[in-house]
């Protein structure tokens, strides 16, 4: 993990440095194993690498309208956060709906103020 701590947090608020399957821990892939899934094939560089390594949703409906779509670093700064689309995603996992709250939490105290409080800048 060369990319400072800012890189890993994607834009719908999750924390790419602590994901399991990002890191590829042995619990995780004896997971996919016991699905019959090549543990070979479960890898994500997270939400801001390069489009043409491995993501996880490569098609996710967040990454696209916040990145590629409004051109925004995270969902807070849009005027429409949190939006229908964020919200169910927050309903569907428990990390998801931290994700969505620490993105409110962002929001509130400031970008750029809650990152170097957190030493993600």
């Amino acid at each position: 993990m060369d990319n400072p701590k800012r890189w890993w947090l994607t834009p719908c608020g999750l924390d790419c440095s602590k994901c399991s399957i990002h890191l590829r821990t042995e619990q995780e892939l004896d997971y996919w194993r016991k699905q019959n899934i090549d543990p070979e094939k479960i890898r994500c560089d997270g939400c801001r690498a390069d489009r043409s390594g491995h993501h996880w949703s490569p098609e996710c409906q967040i990454l696209q309208c916040c990145v590629y779509g409004r051109k925004l670093e995270f969902c807070m700064q849009c005027p429409d956060f949190p939006c229908k689309v964020l919200d169910k995603w927050g309903q569907e996992h428990e990390h998801h709906a931290k994700a969505v709250k620490r993105l409110a939490i962002m929001k509130d105290a400031g970008i750029e103020e809650w990152l170097v409080e957190h030493g993600c800048s």
